[in-house]
């Protein structure tokens, strides 16, 4: 057997492997599509059997379901007009004024920071407080 028959050979088990391989991948594609379609019908049955457990279901105080689905929201309906009044002008600048009040007074107690700490005298009849040597201040 010469070298161009061993190369002829060993061509042909690489197209066999080459197939096989697609084979392969194909295969394996259509079972985790498949087992990917299995898992969506699961879940829904789980979700529905696991969601009246005490332990991993909705809370006791939780309120029932409603036993229609709701209608979808009126997005292009207008609201109904107001019944009340709106403020008249004087109203309205008499709110303006308490506003701007209230924010130059937030703005004034931000800009100065926190009011300073009292500052505590020691007594005076104490003696210095003495700290062993062992206790450094740290846990350490």
């Amino acid at each position: 057997m010469g070298w161009r028959a061993l190369q002829r050979d060993w061509l042909v088990c690489l197209r066999h492997a080459a197939r096989n391989h697609a084979r392969v991948r194909t295969i394996a594609a259509l079972a985790c599509a498949a087992s990917l379609m299995g898992c969506a019908s699961l879940s829904e049955k789980i979700a529905d059997t696991m969601s009246t457990m005490p332990a991993i279901g909705l809370p006791a105080s939780a309120p029932e379901r409603p036993a229609s689905q709701a209608a979808f929201p009126a997005v292009h309906d207008m609201p109904p007009t107001r019944q009340g009044q709106l403020l008249n002008n004087a109203e309205q600048q008499r709110m303006e004024d308490e506003l701007v009040a209230a924010r130059t007074l937030q703005q004034e107690a931000a800009a100065g920071g926190p009011p300073p700490a009292p500052k505590r005298k020691p007594p005076a009849n104490s003696a210095p407080r003495v700290v062993p040597v062992s206790s450094s201040g740290t846990i350490y």
